[in-house]
């Protein structure tokens, strides 16, 4: 079965006022009781805790006010040399500093707060990681003293195999780019202020992509093959669109066209043998044929003929142009056309 275990930072019992002990009651026996959290130390808990301590083969540091968990210079009162199971307590053998000894000796530290794994299936102690001397314990019982700094482990998980959670503390401070010996309180505000600015990030990409879905006439949950597709054909709609305008203004051009050439042939600008021609180059370029069509002279006389209601008169009433092509004159026209009548 894997155990999770979990920080808790307490303090045991009073250091002993005469001179300064070499052998110091480091850990309770049974239930411990604190203001964080309760835990057991039991004969499992104390061979976990020896076994742990002479597996890493370090000495485990006392510190000042838990110096070592904090980003500050931890200078050392004095270091843990042995572990033992003893009558009421887990007893440890330590070297005190010069310094350590002389804050025991003038009384100016009294307490001893050790730092300690707990595992969270069982609430049972499991490993120790440091222990600090202080003077400002929230003391519950006569062993069992809840240090009043405020650390709290309780929800630090790591995995077996010779990874602890101050470890993986460390390891989570360094990628939130926070001090190494963060406390988990500053670690997990850390992780819940990166979430919040990534939700906030991804809201407008999330309005945008309901917009597009809302105009493509697609569905919340649409796929990107959806959208794609929606697109591709709106792509070949718009090639459709174009084609049929291009085919009516062609059209278009045509009618003007055919139109321009009728009117030519009807004021006599052009003869019917010019048809052809005229409307290859009105719908080539019907402002250019329309041009040479008010500039031309009419070639073919459209009055009176074939007009069934055409005044009679004694001669035709014919074009000048008509004549002098014709090398005559209006009296020969005249003398010609009474006869002929």
């Amino acid at each position: 079965m894997k155990y999770k275990p979990t920080t808790v930072v307490c303090t045991a019992d009073q250091v002993a006022m005469n001179g300064v002990p070499d052998e110091i009651k480091l850990l309770p026996l049974g239930m411990v009781h604190n203001q964080k959290q309760d835990f057991i130390v039991d004969d499992e808990s104390c061979q976990m805790i020896i076994d742990n301590f002479k597996g890493r083969r370090l000495d485990l540091v006392i510190d000042y006010e838990h110096q070592t968990l904090k980003d500050v210079q931890a200078p050392a009162a004095g270091w843990i040399k042995e572990l033992r199971k003893g009558t009421d307590a887990i007893m440890a053998k330590v070297e005190w500093t010069h310094k350590g000894k002389e804050y025991l000796q003038n009384k100016e530290y009294r307490y001893l707060s050790p730092v300690v794994m707990v595992r969270k299936v069982d609430h049972k102690a499991q490993a120790l990681h440091s222990a600090a001397l202080t003077n400002t314990p929230a003391i519950d019982g006569m062993f069992a003293i809840v240090n009043s700094t405020g650390f709290s482990g309780g929800e630090i998980d790591y995995s077996e195999g010779g990874e602890d959670a101050m470890e993986l503390l460390q390891v989570l401070a360094k990628m939130l780019n926070l001090p190494e010996t963060a406390a988990e309180e500053d670690i997990r505000n850390a992780v819940q202020a990166l979430l919040e600015k990534n939700k906030k990030q991804a809201e407008p990409e999330v309005v945008a992509n309901s917009t597009i879905l809302t105009l493509l006439g697609l569905k919340a949950d649409a796929k990107t093959e959806d959208v794609a597709g929606k697109i591709q054909q709106l792509q070949n709609g718009s090639t459709g669109v174009a084609a049929e305008l291009q085919a009516l203004k062609e059209d278009l051009a045509k009618k003007e066209a055919s139109a321009a050439v009728d009117m030519a042939l009807k004021d006599g600008k052009i003869s019917a043998a010019q048809k052809e021609w005229a409307s290859t180059y009105a719908l080539k370029d019907l402002e250019g044929f329309k041009n040479f069509c008010e500039k031309t002279v009419p070639v073919v006389p459209m009055k009176n003929m074939g007009l069934t209601d055409a005044p009679t008169t004694k001669s035709a009433e014919v074009e000048p142009t008509v004549l002098k092509a014709l090398g005559l004159t209006k009296e020969d026209l005249e003398k010609y056309a009474d006869k002929e009548a």
